[in-house]
């Protein structure tokens, strides 16, 4: 059986990773470190922004872009 898990708090990873590591019947198969997605998100809606102030990106609103997804609907 595979298990997968997501810690919250940094702090408690490697109590937790040492304490799994007591147990002989359990093995860690893969560790995947997750990024701070609203960072991430954040930094690419500031460069599009930025694009914009800057001439060289448009956009339009949300009520345009929803009036398109009601007629298609």
């Amino acid at each position: 059986m595979e298990l997968t898990i997501s810690i919250k708090e940094q702090a408690k990873i490697d109590f937790f990773m040492n304490l799994l590591g007591e147990f002989d019947y359990v093995e860690i198969l893969n560790i995947k470190e997750h990024t701070d997605s609203f960072a991430e998100h954040k930094k690419l809606l500031d460069a599009r922004l930025d694009r914009i102030e800057r001439g060289e990106g448009t956009f339009k609103s949300w009520d345009e872009i929803r009036k398109k997804y009601e007629k298609t609907t």
